[in-house]
């Protein structure tokens, strides 16, 4: 097309340059186109292409460029979308993660009543002195020959020998089966053997050698205990005056010196009292002990420990309300996962009531280090007394006779 364009030009200039060379005489005289065949055949069509072409051009430009501010502004609103999104995460997590902490720090477990036994610690304890108190003259013991024994007044040391006997024929043992069982003193082996005589009834509750300790005695344990007692505290060293002998000088003095040494008897005494006292199931601890089951690690070692008594009745004493409480924690692995969930507050609460927990066993044991100080002071008085009588004694007596030393 260029070509034939450029052509159509060129002849035309040919015979613009011939008519001038044919009329040199003519005059120039300006000339007004107003159409070109070639011109408008071939020079505009293309023109026109050529327009439409760039049109295309232009158009295929502006969608391409549209598209390209559309896909940015799809890109931005992703990226600021994702951002949003994000932002809204870290908030959540942050609020979770506060809540949290708000949680540990600041809820209490369901079972916060179960988690220590503590607030019942006072009204046991008094409920076991209270219990010793009874038992010193009987009360609170079913066998009669043991509760006779406890609650009479001082016999001569023979009488007492026979009661010891008559109470002795209760907790027969083996070998004494054998050299003279179906007499009076023993029928047969008790099911307590040297209930009576053995320290372990004490300790551990009377019974069949070889069983588990129990520290909430049952009635009979209890009896056995106090017959023990009886056995090893309270020995007769000389029967109470009648009213016709207490009343002449003689029997005044004498019913001096008894009052004196029950006062030592009962201080010998008071230890194993406290003993059979703090093996006494009580009232006081059948609700904290409802409570401290709620724990599935507390309930768990109880299954464990319990003792038959406490399993029957619901109730348990102070030695084995004790040991319960420290138990379950020390000696209980179930306890070791309840330790490890906890944190924050919770595990400081924990460590608090272990301490606390401490604190109070510590003071039960300074109470027996000064019970311990007593008896060791009423010890040195009867060893002086032991010296220091029988020479005041002989002086007294010179004194009597109106003898001067040189």
């Amino acid at each position: 097309m260029n070509r034939a364009l450029h052509a159509s030009v060129r002849q035309g200039l040919q015979a613009t340059c011939l008519l001038a060379a044919l009329t040199p005489q003519a005059q120039a005289m300006a000339v007004d186109v107003v159409s070109s065949q070639p011109v408008e055949q071939q020079v505009m069509p293309a023109l026109r292409k050529i327009q439409d072409t760039l049109g295309e051009i232009l158009s295929a430009e502006t969608e391409t460029g549209t598209a390209v501010v559309q896909s940015g502004e799809k890109i931005t609103t992703a990226i600021t979308e994702t951002a949003r999104m994000q932002r809204e995460a870290d908030n959540f997590n942050r609020q979770a993660d506060r809540l949290e902490k708000a949680r540990e720090a600041y809820t209490l477990p369901d079972s916060i009543c179960s988690e220590s036994a503590s607030g019942t610690a006072v009204q046991v304890s008094r409920a076991t002195r209270a219990a010793a108190s009874r038992l010193t003259s009987g009360g609170g013991v079913s066998s009669p020959a043991v509760r006779d024994t406890l609650a009479s007044l001082p016999v001569s040391p023979r009488q007492g020998s026979y009661r010891s006997a008559a109470i002795h024929a209760a907790y027969c043992t083996a070998e004494e089966a054998r050299a003279y069982g179906g007499t009076g003193l023993c029928s047969g082996v008790s099911p307590l053997p040297g209930g009576d005589t053995e320290i372990r009834s004490l300790l551990d509750g009377a019974g069949p050698p070889g069983k588990v300790p129990d520290l909430t005695f049952t009635p009979q344990q209890t009896d056995a205990a106090m017959a023990y007692l009886s056995n090893t505290a309270r020995h007769n060293a000389g029967r109470s005056p009648g009213k016709g002998e207490i009343q002449t000088a003689t029997g005044q003095a004498y019913q001096g010196l008894l009052t004196q040494y029950k006062a030592i008897q009962s201080a010998a005494a008071q230890q194993q009292l406290d003993m059979v006292a703090a093996s006494q199931p009580l009232a006081a601890t059948r609700e904290a002990l409802s409570e401290a089951r709620q724990t599935p690690s507390a309930e768990t070692y109880y299954q464990q420990t319990a003792s038959a008594q406490v399993k029957q009745t619901g109730e348990m004493s102070e030695r084995e309300f004790d040991a319960f409480e420290v138990g379950r924690r020390y000696a209980n692995t179930a306890w070791v996962t309840d330790l490890q969930a906890m944190s924050g507050d919770n595990l400081l609460r924990e460590l608090a009531r272990q301490q606390s927990l401490g604190n109070w066993l510590a003071l039960g044991i300074k109470n027996e280090l000064r019970q311990a100080n007593i008896l060791a002071g009423q010890q040195l008085a009867l060893a002086a007394m032991a010296d220091y009588a029988p020479r005041l004694q002989a002086l007294s007596a010179q004194m009597s006779a109106g003898v001067t030393s040189p």
